[in-house]
C-alpha cells in the first residue's frame, strides 16, 4: 500500500510538471516579448555531394524568419526551397534574438517598426514604377546589428564602429562567397517620443527626398532589403536599411566600371517599368 502511495504521487508530481511545461511552453513567446524579441531561423545548407566531412557552404544560405507580422518568404529566384530537392542537405534551427531596442523605455518592437519602414519604401518603389522590396533575413539581422552598433556607439555610416566596411559586415550574415550584390543605406533621424507609422513615413520620405539615398533605394538591381532601427536614449534613432540582389549579380557587377554600371541601371530601370506595365504620373503644373 504504501508502495501505491509513492507511486502516485510520483504521478501527480510528473503530471504537474508536464502541466507546467506546456503552460509555459504556450505562454513563452509572450513572456519573452516582455524583454526581447525572437527571431527564428531555418538555415537550408547543401552540402556537396562527394565530401565525406561536414562542411558548411558560406554562400547562399536562405534563412526563413518566423513571425506575427513578416511572411515567411524564400528566394524565389535560387533553385533551392527546401531540403528535399536535395538529399544531401541539412536543416539547422538557430535564434537570433534582438534586446530593448529604445533606450528611453517607449515601447519599439522590430516587426511592427519593420513592417512600418517597409510600407513606405514599397509605396516609392511602386510610384517609382518597380518592383517592391522583399525582406530577405540575413540582410535583415545586419541591419539590426549595424543599427544597434550606431547606436550604442553614438555615430552613422556605412562602416562599423571596429572599422569594418559594409561589405566586410555583410561577410557574417551573408557570407563572404556570396553571389548577390550587397549594399546598404544608413542615416540617422531625431524621435519624439515612441515611434510610430506616421513618423517612420516621415523618415523615408525625408531619405528619399535626398538624392544620393534616393538612388541607392530606387536601384532595381537590388530585389531585397533588410531595415534595423533602434534609438538613443537622446531620442536619437538610428536606421540601417540592407539591400540585395538575386543570385549570380555579384561578379558581372564587379566587373563593370562606374558608367557601365550606371548604363546597366537605367536598361534594368527601363526594362522593369515595361514588365509592370508603368505609366509616369502626369506632371502636376
Amino acid at each position: 500500500m504504501k508502495i501505491i502511495q509513492i507511486t502516485s504521487l510520483s504521478l501527480l508530481a510528473l503530471v504537474f510538471i508536464l502541466m507546467l511545461i506546456l503552460i509555459f511552453g504556450f505562454f513563452r513567446p509572450a513572456l519573452e516579448n516582455i524583454n526581447m524579441l525572437v527571431a527564428t531561423f531555418n538555415d537550408i545548407i547543401v552540402l556537396p555531394a562527394n565530401d565525406s566531412a561536414l562542411y558548411i557552404s558560406s554562400t547562399e544560405i536562405p534563412l526563413i524568419q518566423e513571425s506575427p507580422y513578416t511572411p515567411v518568404v524564400s528566394d524565389p529566384h535560387d533553385p533551392v526551397y527546401s531540403p528535399q530537392f536535395f538529399p544531401n542537405t541539412i536543416e539547422i534551427t538557430t535564434q537570433f534574438y534582438i534586446p530593448p531596442l529604445d533606450l528611453r523605455g517607449y515601447h519599439l518592437d522590430h516587426f511592427e517598426a519593420e513592417a512600418w519602414f517597409l510600407q513606405r519604401i514599397n509605396y516609392h518603389r511602386n510610384a517609382y514604377g518597380i518592383h517592391p522590396y522583399i525582406l530577405y533575413i540575413p540582410a535583415v539581422v545586419t541591419s539590426i546589428e549595424h543599427s544597434l552598433d550606431m547606436r550604442d556607439n553614438d555615430f552613422s555610416g556605412n562602416a562599423a564602429s571596429d572599422g569594418r566596411a559594409h561589405q566586410v559586415r555583410h561577410h557574417r550574415w551573408m557570407g563572404y562567397r556570396r553571389t548577390k550584390i550587397t549594399s546598404t543605406s544608413n542615416s540617422t533621424h531625431d524621435v519624439e517620443g515612441p515611434l510610430t507609422q506616421q513618423k517612420a513615413n516621415e523618415f523615408i520620405d525625408d531619405i528619399f527626398s535626398r538624392d544620393n539615398f534616393h538612388d541607392f533605394l530606387m536601384n532595381p538591381t537590388y530585389y531585397y532589403i533588410g531595415i534595423g532601427f533602434s534609438v538613443q536614449e537622446n531620442g536619437r534613432g538610428r536606421l540601417s536599411i540592407t539591400m540585395a540582389s538575386v543570385s549570380g549579380e555579384r561578379a558581372a557587377h564587379h566587373a563593370r566600371t562606374p558608367d557601365e554600371r550606371e548604363q546597366h541601371r537605367l536598361e534594368y530601370l527601363e526594362r522593369v517599368r515595361a514588365e509592370r506595365g508603368w505609366v509616369p504620373p502626369p506632371v502636376s503644373e
